[in-house]
């Protein structure tokens, strides 16, 4: 067989089941194959940081080894922003792109895609030959478990019609889970937790599915839960939880999260943003990580909280923080607006009411975004879908996308800017030949509303990021999508037949009033964030 077929079979039996992408003459051969002879669900593109941005989203919902195809040079290029997005959150994915001949000099299409990858953060490979392309492959796979991050496989085009076999035994790689940390460590964490008055555990995206040890620990220290955004369902319904930590925090959590003597940090960073820049986070803190290079403790977050349960004396059970029950969360009645708009966080309230509890949540960047984790809640933690390491805007509908294909059992809300959304529009088309069940939440402005509500407040004209509203529900119709205009909450009532009825992705037009101003917007400028 030809390496090409040598990759996709030895792809087959590493376990892949789900690839996306774009073609070209680079790339066609071996997803041809993927699908056709070893029944990969292949979910195209229309450009390749959107195939990028799927696959992302899928392997953080599934946690799995998310893998993708594009072309080479310019679809290597194009996928650039997708692949710093995945290393900054660093997913593990495989990227196989194609690459100009060894032989061919002076092509228009050769770059070092090398150093193409290591410059997003991401690592490179390349097959050698035609007969290692298989283990070349494992090779890339195993990679991207091991470093959790991007690696480019690529796949020189003449190599790919050398022959080729895969490797006869294909050990499928895994992540060796982590302990607890040392006696000595817990022992010493535990008697600074017995001490403190005001303890808080904290827990981040790296700390999803340790929901009941995290709860056990906080229970037996009398402390509140909190989470980071990205974590945002972590504790959901538990009724001594905050919620989020950092500038999307609730006013009640912005009172009492500066309280905390002492912070139990589970798979959160602890940055700047999950602080607010120190604001919210004033205490001791300590950082539980798998990540060795993190700052902390290395330890397992459910490993981790389970030993310190079992080292803490029993007590008898104490009111938390001197409360019986944690006060609202205090947020502010949405005003009213301009005629023909709606106020975001009042959507988002309505949808929250009207959106089936199990759901999964998308947001893509810009001056809405803290709306919907704020006011749409979650199930769990990993319900929400943030890919914003990178802080780029346009990423939200592709996140949708591969989320909705990860999860085809709920509904996904993708709530994205009209900015963001004029980034991205082709891939309107991929969600509706996917048949995705895919709610599009489209917050329009008319405006990049964050740099009209950052600038305008010292002066400065606005004019060249004002650009008035569009039909983005003529739009979404033509390609397939079907769509509503809302200009009051009366007129989400046409969500309800969709939901007893829809089969795939629809889109709601929502035209907001461009004066409102998001509160946490002044923290997220400070610094040049």
């Amino acid at each position: 067989m030809r390496a090409f077929e040598a990759i996709a079979a030895t792809l087959s039996r590493l376990g892949c089941d789900t690839a996306f992408g774009v073609l070209g003459s680079g790339n066609f051969h071996l997803v041809e194959r993927l699908t056709s002879r070893h029944g990969v669900r292949y979910h195209w593109a229309r450009h390749e940081t959107g195939a990028v941005v799927m696959a992302d989203a899928w392997a953080r919902v599934r946690h799995r080894v998310g893998v993708c195809s594009v072309h080479q040079g310019p679809g290597l290029t194009n996928a650039m922003t997708g692949i710093a997005e995945a290393a900054k959150a660093r997913t593990p994915l495989l990227v196989l792109a194609g690459e100009v001949a060894t032989t061919a000099a002076g092509v228009n299409q050769r770059i070092d895609q090398t150093a193409l990858a290591h410059a997003a953060g991401a690592g490179a490979d390349r097959i050698a030959s035609g007969r290692s392309a298989g283990d070349d492959t494992v090779r890339a796979w195993r990679r991207a478990v091991g470093e959790r991050r991007p690696i480019v496989l690529s796949l020189p085009v003449d190599l790919q019609q050398q022959d080729g076999e895969p490797p006869e035994d294909v050990v499928v790689p895994s992540r060796e889970p982590l302990g607890a940390p040392g006696a000595g460590t817990v022992q010493a964490i535990a008697e600074l937790a017995a001490a403190a008055e005001r303890p808080l555990v904290l827990g981040g995206r790296g700390a999803i599915g340790a929901r009941e040890p995290l709860e056990a620990l906080a229970e037996r220290l009398g402390a509140l839960l909190a989470t980071s955004a990205p974590a945002h369902g972590l504790f959901a319904d538990n009724a001594w939880s905050l919620g989020i930590s950092g500038g999307f925090a609730s006013p009640r959590a912005q009172e009492l999260l500066p309280q905390a003597d002492l912070v139990l940090a589970f798979g959160a960073s602890v940055n700047h943003w999950t602080t607010r820049r120190g604001e919210l986070i004033r205490g001791r803190v300590v950082t539980f990580d798998s990540d060795p290079a993190a700052l902390g403790v290395t330890a397992d977050a459910a490993a981790a909280a389970t030993a310190l349960v079992e080292a803490l004396p029993p007590r008898e059970a104490r009111a938390r923080w001197g409360m019986d029950a944690l006060p609202s969360p205090g947020w502010p009645e949405p005003p009213s607006t301009a005629p023909g708009t709606v106020h975001p966080q009042a959507l988002m309230e309505a949808l929250d009411e009207l959106l089936p509890p199990e759901r999964m949540l998308v947001t893509d960047a810009g001056h809405f975004q803290g709306h919907p984790p704020m006011h749409l809640r979650v199930p769990e933690g990993g319900s929400f879908v943030m890919t914003q390491s990178f802080q780029s805007v346009g990423l939200g509908l592709a996140t949708g996308i591969g989320t909705a294909i990860a999860r085809p059992d709920r509904v996904t809300v993708a709530v994205v800017g009209d900015g963001g959304l004029m980034m991205a529009l082709g891939e309107l088309d991929a969600a509706a030949a996917a048949r995705v069940r895919l709610l599009v939440v489209v917050i329009d402005d008319g405006a990049y509303g964050a740099e009209v509500h950052h600038f305008g407040p010292m002066g400065e004209p606005t004019e060249l990021v004002e650009f008035g509203a569009r039909d983005f529900a003529g739009v979404a119709s033509a390609l397939g999508v079907p769509a509503h205009a809302v200009r009051s909450l009366d007129d989400l009532e046409v969500l309800r037949r969709w939901l007893a009825e829809g089969h795939g992705p629809c889109l709601l037009d929502c035209k907001v009033d461009p004066d409102v101003r998001a509160e946490w917007l002044q923290e997220a400028f400070k610094g040049g964030a």
